[in-house]
């Protein structure tokens, strides 16, 4: 009987632990209010006081045991750190050499410039994709494409949901006092807000609304995902993919899905893409329905009506257990199979529109076991 008080006492104190860190570190932002609940309640995707997918979303399967989880892939990581071609801020942020270029930076976060227009997407550009730096999510690289402070104004930020590879706490710090505009999902304008982002700055949006600016226009459209930062707070804000519009080209934006009937619809209003930028990484059977296998990526991208699809969400961390180079093999073997393009860029390449853009010879084999 001793024994067990000793053991609650425990619990009870580990548990006051974790509540204080959690109110205490300001990785875990802010959740929406009850007035901004209120007006959710008016949204057909949302519902019991959480924002919900259009199709049944299970965050887990039984298709995995417990036990599975520890069996992993011995080729989950690169032998060497990845380090990324360097861009030249300069060249990138100028018009002269085509108007519209696109830069992955490793897993999810691109640069983008349209017409003059910086945009980053994403820009998860920290060394850990969790609030505190575990060892095992640290990322590949200890370097970026380019060095932030090179960047004097950033137009737009686009963020697809509020999870820790996507939505960085330090890069948000760091690049706030440069952004002309957040364009987020609704809810996750209160994590910006309370990491000091002046709120007339961000623009929150629903499924199937748009922004536009001068002649870009940004449209937020359905994802089959979920979200939170805590453990308390589970799909109190919105994910969502992007697609960007503008007389120079057109690119599509994942974010994190699952495969689902929204990308078909997604091509037939908004499409044909230059570019689909696909989760395709830390991929699992237990959580098939909210990140897509490579193979489903293919069919996404054929789905959406996309010149060239642009593998992401990988590359940069390891969260689940297959082998890290498994998403770029896979795509560049079955590709071919559906007639679909791709290119899978080294990090800190720079892509043209209507160019010709190739992938550099599997890359990725010279920082792997298997070549």
């Amino acid at each position: 009987m001793k024994i067990l008080k000793i053991i609650l006492y425990v619990l009870l104190f580990l548990t006051f632990l974790i509540v204080i860190f959690i109110n205490v570190n300001p990785q875990f932002g802010a959740n929406p209010n009850k007035s901004q609940k209120l007006f959710y309640s008016n949204f057909q995707n949302f519902e019991s006081g959480e924002f919900k997918n259009n199709e049944p979303t299970a965050l887990f399967t039984d298709e995995m045991s417990f036990w599975d989880f520890f069996k992993t892939e011995l080729n989950r990581e690169p032998i060497k750190e990845i380090i990324p071609i360097k861009m030249d801020v300069d060249s990138f942020i100028s018009t002269n050499k085509g108007n519209f270029k696109i830069v992955w930076l490793g897993h999810s976060a691109f640069i983008i410039n349209i017409n003059g227009k910086v945009i980053l997407l994403d820009p998860m550009l920290g060394s850990h994709a969790a609030p505190i730096p575990l060892p095992s999510l640290k990322r590949y690289s200890s370097q970026i494409a380019f060095d932030i402070n090179e960047l004097n104004k950033i137009d737009f930020v686009l963020l697809s949901h509020d999870h820790y590879d996507h939505l960085d706490y330090p890069t948000i710090k760091k690049i706030k006092n440069k952004v002309v505009r957040f364009i987020v999902p609704h809810g996750i304008g209160n994590h910006l807000a309370s990491w000091g982002v002046n709120e007339e700055l961000i623009t929150e949006l629903n499924w199937d609304q748009s922004f536009k600016h001068d002649e870009i226009e940004f449209i937020c459209l359905p994802a089959r995902h979920f979200s939170g930062r805590g453990p308390l707070n589970r799909n109190s804000t919105l994910w969502s993919s992007w697609a960007i519009k503008s007389k120079n080209g057109k690119i599509y934006f994942s974010g994190d899905s699952g495969y689902g009937s929204h990308f078909k619809k997604i091509g037939e209003e908004h499409g044909p893409f230059d570019f689909s930028l696909i989760d395709c990484g830390q991929y699992n059977k237990a959580w098939k329905y909210s990140h897509m296998f490579p193979q489903q990526a293919i069919k996404a991208a054929v789905d959406l009506n996309t010149d060239y699809l642009i593998p992401i969400h990988w590359g940069a961390f390891t969260l689940a257990s297959h082998s890290w180079i498994e998403p770029p093999e896979i795509i560049s073997k079955k590709a071919k199979n559906f007639n679909q393009n791709f290119v899978i860029p080294e990090i800190g390449q720079v892509l043209f529109l209507n160019k010709e853009n190739k992938t550099a010879s599997r890359w990725w084999r010279g920082f792997s076991r298997s070549n």
